[in-house]
């Protein structure tokens, strides 16, 4: 009986543990990765399309590192994708309005 209320306990504090880690540090790790690739999504789509500069230079003009996001031209959208697909984005140009985030 005492194992068992030991292992209750023990799961009970690994939950909390764990649940304290996801509201204090993960949610907000989520947050970041999800505005990175809409934000990537949509400077890049500006640079490559209105600016009619080259998808590689673009990348060059982050001052924080995006290494981790893939970035992919598909016609006239840019797609941003983070590792393990976490999250993504779009964007996309259109003649005369520019880009938009489409996702």
């Amino acid at each position: 009986m005492n194992l068992v209320k030991g292992l209750l306990v023990g799961l009970g504090l690994l939950l909390l543990a764990g649940g304290l880690v996801w509201h204090f540090w993960a949610k907000g790790q989520l947050a970041y990765i999800e505005i990175a690739t809409a934000y990537t999504a949509k400077q890049v789509c500006s640079c490559r399309f209105i600016a009619e500069r080259e998808l590689e230079t673009c990348l060059q003009d982050f001052t924080d590192d995006i290494s981790q996001l893939n970035v992919v031209q598909s016609g006239n959208q840019i797609s941003s994708t983070a590792p393990m697909g976490f999250s993504s984005a779009s964007a996309q140009y259109r003649p005369g309005l520019g880009c938009a985030l489409i996702k």
